[in-house]
């Protein structure tokens, strides 16, 4: 399959609760779908229903069939992420455009990955960590995700399953806005005591601004090159797309 951007329909599948403000969208193409690399977003919307196309980070690792999965933040007045919310049934059809990203491992290494997720910024975390385990790669992969509290963890049944299965699988969770259980606290505090970072390690990661800005901070000062260090920032837009998106997305838009 083509990894070059384009425009394809696609069929809800399922639109499912996750957490206070966040849904799962299951989406299966209605014709060929589109190639992508785990990390890397798509843009979603409706021309014929008249909803503005919004980027999201694809949740999943690339599949057979096709499907992909989309991590939607409710936003207030965002028309698309409350189309998604409030609207968008199982059956419903939906504008899919992509891929768009550089968010990616580069295949050519062999170092241990430290993926870095905060809220939906677990979307291209959780695909790049499924991807690496489905293909058997052998690489030593920690994710370390971030939540308010823990209504607000996100496929943590699975990503402790992945960990006990999988002996190159090791994932932590931290909550921000709650007591316990431990570790409390945020990310970029907690990566000195319980993550150790090798110089050739690759660490990405994702989310709000201040949390990627603090984590890229944290993760050099422990020692990553600053040229392992990926990031993607995870903005709330009111504003459509003008012209194709970039490469390289300099905002993540969840309205």
């Amino acid at each position: 399959m083509s990894d070059l951007p384009s425009l394809r329909r696609y069929a809800v599948l399922r639109n499912t609760v996750i957490t206070p403000v966040i849904r799962e969208v299951r989406l299966a193409p209605l014709a060929s779908p589109l190639g992508y690399r785990a990390g890397q977003y798509v843009l979603l919307g409706d021309a014929r229903g008249g909803i503005p196309q919004r980027s999201y980070s694809i949740a999943d690792a690339p599949s057979q069939d096709g499907e992909i999965s989309l991590l939607v933040t409710k936003v207030p007045g965002g028309p698309t992420s409350t189309w998604v919310h409030e609207v968008l049934r199982p059956g419903d059809e939906v504008d899919v455009e992509g891929p768009y990203g550089t968010f990616v491992v580069d295949d050519q290494q062999a170092s241990p990955l430290l993926l870095l997720g905060g809220g939906s910024g677990l979307a291209p975390i959780r695909a790049i960590a499924e991807d690496l385990l489905r293909r058997r790669t052998g690489r030593d992969v920690t994710l370390f995700f971030s939540a308010r509290t823990e209504r607000d963890l996100i496929d943590e049944p699975d990503l402790l399953r992945w960990a006990r299965d999988e002996c190159s699988f090791r994932y932590l969770r931290t909550l921000t806005g709650s007591t316990g259980p431990a570790p409390v606290g945020r990310i970029p505090t907690l990566l000195p005591q319980l993550v150790d970072i090798a110089p050739d390690s690759q660490v990405f990661a994702a989310g709000p601004p201040g949390f990627v800005v603090d984590c890229a901070h944290a993760a050099k000062v422990l020692g990553a090159s600053a040229a392992r260090v990926h990031t993607e920032e995870f903005f709330s837009d009111p504003q459509p797309w003008s012209g194709p998106p970039p490469a390289r997305r300099p905002r993540e838009a969840l309205g």
